[in-house]
Parts: C-alpha cells; structure tokens; sequence
C-alpha cells in the first residue's frame, strides 16, 4: 500500500474502538466543518465537504 489512507463509512463513536482493536489510539476526529476551518479555508481553498465526511487522527503504538 503506497498511500496509508483508508476510506470507508461507521458510526464516529466507534472510530476508537476499532482503532484500538489494530494498536492505533485515535488522537483527533474532526467533522466537516472543523476541517474546512482548520485546512481548506487557511489554503484558500473552497471546496464542498460532505456532512457526513470525518478525518480521524491516529497513531500505532510504539511508533
């Protein structure tokens, strides 16, 4: 895997749990709106995030 990045949908509260069962600790969650604030619109960018959409934080243990 070139790109370390996983996409796929759950309920947001079961982000850690799962993460955890792999030796990861969910450090941040951030909804649409927190993202667009913190990334898109600091780079200018305007572009739609989805409601739906999260970008989560992770680190592996040890690591």
């Amino acid at each position: 895997m070139k790109r370390r990045l996983w996409r796929f949908g759950m309920d947001p509260a079961q982000v850690a749990g799962l993460l955890a069962e792999y030796g990861w600790t969910e450090h941040e969650q951030l909804g649409p709106r927190e993202f667009t604030d913190r990334y898109l619109e600091p780079a200018g960018r305007r572009l739609p995030v989805s409601e739906i959409e999260r970008s989560v934080y992770a680190v592996r243990a040890g690591s």
